[in-house]
């Protein structure tokens, strides 16, 4: 459709030279005034209909641009997501930036260079029909044009593209700094960090000179060469006029359908920096989208009782190369609470993020009522599951939105979760209650408090399965004290319970223990036993089961 008006404009364009030849070599020789005014009345007709074919085309590829944003926004929102879970790099919003970046290029005047260039060679044709001479001129004109095009994409594509790179760092960079602005203010690392970001910043900003000024002087040679395209132009008609070869219109109309024919070649070279950000964005959208899930939807199941069972499984985190769970084997009833201890490094939260379905399993499975967790449909698994990793991520919101998973808020639920968390009474206590804004991280609340609500936003629904990642590293004795009868609730629910957690406090709440080191099983059973056999004499233990309940 955008072709087809461009097709158009481009005939219409031809109604200025045509309308000076007319002038030139019927009005003026015959000094015929009703010829003049026909004339000028048909070219201010056709030039208004170009006029409205340009705004038609403008407003359609701004309509295109928003259907591009319309059709992607969400795919990359998910695709941003899923790479999260995916990959080790520092995942930022930069895929939305790169979607915006190419939604306002195609909705911009860059756009129109494309659509016009390739017009370019039937305006030359008209040209020929002048005067050939003219044509060989004008098809000069062109080629050179064209190979300034070539060279501006040559001498500028390398440092812009490592422009661009250093701005995305940059912009990571501070964003990551921002999120730990107290360890920088408390040790004093702010001036250290500035350093290094200066140092990336200036290396980004001499890239974007180099290709600044390496597309100035581009620029500049071809607005030069179209000046001297159009005296040559000029020149030349006037000495073909001279010997009675042309007509004086002739001139005149060669002029402004070269100048029409060419007028894309420059406006490209004037907008390829924006073409280069928007090829840039393009190849990393679609880089990302890779890690866009299928969508598959598989076939709904009865909402599960919450009994868990790991299968021969493998864990690599995204990015790693070795497995940091090895053959783990064991099964969980649903009722029982299960601890998971062992020294740092042995895998304890890996685990806790392989049974929740955040990574996909190296091998082995993750069965929930005999079901594989990733065949599970998400948005109807999800809330049967209770997570709360060992770092609590609240969101920009209210206290009840963040406890209702920021789904429809039901206020009986809300508070349900919040009472059997413990939480409840803290929760009235703050400036707003249940609708209190707390800022995004929860920076307006304490440790404890965003730790104590991330437990009951992970309780509320009455999940089946729970699993908690050091519930208690925030929380004083009240909140621990909290804590343990909310663990003895959920499991008087029936609810699953994996518990990661060293506080011998919790342990009055748990049937059964999981003792991993080094990513392997060393010893799985119920909770006396256990204790009893780390328990024993240092000379009858094993050497590696010794330090199992250490954080």
């Amino acid at each position: 459709m955008t072709g087809a008006f461009s097709f158009f404009i481009n005939i219409l364009v031809l109604v200025s030279p045509i309308y000076m030849m007319q002038v030139y070599n019927r009005v003026l020789p015959t000094r015929n005034e009703p010829t003049l005014l026909v004339l000028t009345g048909l070219a201010c007709g056709l030039l208004l209909v170009m006029a409205m074919l340009e705004v038609v085309r403008s407003r359609l590829l701004i309509r295109v641009s928003g259907r591009i944003d319309l059709k992607l926004n969400n795919r990359v929102l998910t695709a941003i997501f899923a790479s999260a879970l995916c990959t080790a790099k520092a995942t930022t919003a930069q895929g939305l930036r790169d979607l915006d970046t190419l939604r306002q290029f195609v909705g911009g005047q860059g756009m129109f260079a494309f659509f016009d260039l390739p017009w370019t060679p039937l305006l030359i044709g008209v040209v020929f029909l002048l005067h050939p001479l003219l044509g060989v001129i004008a098809t000069i004109g062109a080629v050179l044009l064209f190979s300034i095009a070539v060279l501006n994409e040559l001498v500028t594509h390398k440092p812009l593209a490592e422009a661009n790179r250093h701005s995305i760092g940059v912009i990571g960079f501070v964003g990551s700094s921002l999120r730990n602005a107290e360890v920088l203010a408390a040790m004093g690392m702010f001036n250290n960090l500035q350093s290094r970001w200066a140092g990336s910043r200036n290396d980004m900003l001499r890239l974007q000179t180099i290709a600044s000024d390496r597309a100035s002087i581009i620029s500049a040679a071809g607005k030069a060469l179209r000046l001297l395209l159009q005296v040559a132009l000029l020149g030349t008609g006037a000495y073909l006029a001279i010997h009675d070869a042309v007509t004086p219109g002739a001139i005149i109309a060669s002029s402004i359908v070269v100048g029409r024919a060419l007028s894309p070649f420059e406006m490209a070279i004037g907008s390829w920096k924006q073409f280069v950000s928007a090829r840039a964005a393009y190849a990393a959208l679609k880089a990302l989208l890779v890690y866009e899930p299928d969508g598959e939807k598989h076939t709904s199941l009865p909402r599960p009782l919450g009994a868990l069972s790991i299968e021969n499984l493998f864990a690599i985190p995204p990015g790693g190369t070795l497995p940091t769970l090895r053959q783990v084997n064991f099964k969980v009833e649903p009722g029982q609470v299960v601890a998971v201890v062992g020294p740092s490094g042995a895998g304890k939260s890996t685990l806790a993020r392989m049974i929740v379905g955040a990574w996909p399993p190296y091998a082995g499975k993750v069965r929930i009522d005999g079901a594989d967790i990733h065949t599970w449909n998400k948005d109807e698994l999800g809330p049967c599951i209770g997570y709360l990793p060992q770092d609590v991520e609240l969101f920009d919101g209210t206290v009840s939105e963040n406890i209702a998973r920021f789904g429809e808020i039901d206020s009986e639920a809300v508070v349900a979760a919040a009472r059997l968390a413990g939480v409840h009474e803290m929760i009235l206590r703050l400036p707003r209650g249940y609708d209190t804004p707390i800022g995004p991280g929860g920076s307006s609340l304490s440790g404890g408090q965003r730790q104590r609500i991330g437990l009951a936003r992970a309780l509320y629904g009455n999940p089946v399965l729970v699993v908690l990642d050091e519930p208690s590293s925030n929380l004083d004795e009240e909140g621990e004290a909290a804590l343990v009868k909310a663990v003895i609730d959920i499991k008087q629910t029936g609810a699953t319970v994996i518990l990661v957690s060293h506080r011998p406090n919790i342990m009055a709440a748990i049937d059964q223990i999981l003792v991993l080191t080094n990513g392997v099983i060393r010893m799985y059973g119920a909770r006396d036993e256990v204790l009893g056999r780390l328990a024993r004499p240092a000379q009858s233990a094993e050497p590696e089961q010794r330090p199992a309940l250490r954080a």
